[in-house]
């Protein structure tokens, strides 16, 4: 099977699926424009982007970024499907992908012929459990962002693309990915923000959740950008935490099995699952891996979701469950590159080399270049959240204070 040009397949989307319902997402500085031909699917999106969703408008300056979310059947793939290598650890076989030449002459409905001939290439990817395709490529104005397939049924993979997507711009313009929770004091307070990372299973979102309970605001639930101090004019004086607008997916031992959260997240579980989870033991709710989308506006409240905040410390997670009593110490990463690695996240198949390999910090020491200043904070001994969050918030209180630089 030869290998559609990118344009061709991506202008073949658009005229088979015309999208005319749309809505624009505000993410700091930059503007998505996300549109679809179903509006069920735009209605959705509104509602779980919340306060980040603006209504799509013709007027105005065109969007940073543009998406295509096309519901339709399960599409066939137009070409052959690599298998995705697999992490030790990790479920086999969850995508495959192919990489697309770059744009041959041709455009998308409403372009001059030939705009897109010598632009880059870009890469199609099959979700394989539920058939999703996701097309991406292209460069400047011309790039491309398409899903394809029962997009009403997948939200959490339509999020995701778009985050992704959205990250991958960052990480071009040298900021850092990191594989953690972000929360900070209301502006009121400074405005500080904490990243929480640990190695899988630990609870960094857990934790995170606690800390919104006793009164932080949200940052991000399970992956973080660091934007790096600059010394240029105009440039930050301290590295800034970014978050992303992905709300929390609990599994019910989250939500069920911390007293301290289980009023303010009982609303994220449907009546009939919370009656199915009452009677496990706690063990057996640990184990449970349905996943549930908790909105931080239903769970705790209106404008407790913000996406950036003077970056004053990381915490790491590295406790075990029945370990003790809790134990914290400052820590210096340089000196504890394995801690480093629990913060370290490497880009996926829906960032596109071409796209990164010039800015990303994605070496250990690019990743201590991007936190240079900033304080760390291990937690050992044994899992204990309520103690953990106390912690955290006395570490945030002795951290630097935030300048004066509009990221709050």
């Amino acid at each position: 099977m030869s290998l559609p040009g990118l344009a061709d397949l991506a202008r073949d989307y658009a005229a088979r699926f015309p999208a005319r319902f749309g809505l624009r997402l505000r993410l700091e500085e930059l503007t998505l424009d996300v549109r679809s031909n179903s509006e069920a699917v735009v209605d959705d999106l509104r509602g779980y982007f919340g306060s980040f969703a603006e209504a799509a408008s013709a007027a105005g300056p065109p969007a940073d970024m543009a998406f295509l979310l096309l519901e339709a059947p399960v599409q066939e793939p137009p070409a052959t499907l690599a298998v995705k290598p697999v992490a030790p650890g990790k479920r086999p076989d969850k995508e495959r992908f192919v990489d697309l030449p770059g744009c041959l002459p041709g455009c998308l409905p409403g372009d001059s012929p030939g705009d897109l001939a010598g632009h880059g290439g870009g890469r199609l990817v099959r979700k394989q459990a539920t058939g999703m395709l996701f097309l991406f490529g292209g460069g400047g104005d011309l790039a491309v962002n398409i899903a394809l397939g029962p997009c009403a049924q997948n939200r959490n993979q339509l999020v995701n693309f778009l985050c992704a997507r959205y990250m991958e711009r960052r990480l071009a313009a040298g900021w850092m990915l990191g594989h953690a929770a972000g929360v900070a004091r209301p502006l009121a307070q400074g405005g500080q923000g904490l990243a929480l990372c640990g190695f899988a299973g630990m609870g960094k979102s857990t934790l995170a959740l606690h800390l919104v309970a006793r009164g932080l605001d949200f940052l991000s639930n399970d992956r973080v950008l660091v934007e790096p101090a600059g010394a240029g004019p105009g440039q930050r004086p301290r590295p800034v935490l970014h978050g992303i607008p992905k709300h929390p997916r609990l599994n019910p031992g989250t939500a069920l099995g911390n007293p301290a959260l289980a009023a303010l997240l009982s609303c994220a579980l449907p009546e009939a699952a919370r009656s199915a989870y009452a009677g496990l033991a706690p063990e057996a709710l640990r184990a449970v891996e349905d996943k549930y989308d908790a909105s931080i506006d239903a769970c705790f409240g209106p404008h407790r979701f913000r996406l950036a905040a003077p970056l004053a410390g990381v915490v790491v997670l590295n406790w075990t469950h029945g370990g003790g009593a809790l134990r914290a110490r400052r820590v210096d990463l340089r000196q504890r590159l394995d801690l480093l690695e629990a913060l370290r996240k490497q880009p996926g198949l829906f960032y596109l080399p071409r796209a990164i390999e010039t800015g990303a910090r994605l070496t250990a020491e690019q990743c201590l270049e991007a936190l240079d200043g900033v304080p760390a904070l291990e937690l050992g001994g044994g899992s204990d959240f309520e103690t953990a969050a106390r912690t955290c918030e006395e570490f945030l209180g002795h951290a630097p204070a935030s300048h004066k630089d509009g990221t709050q």
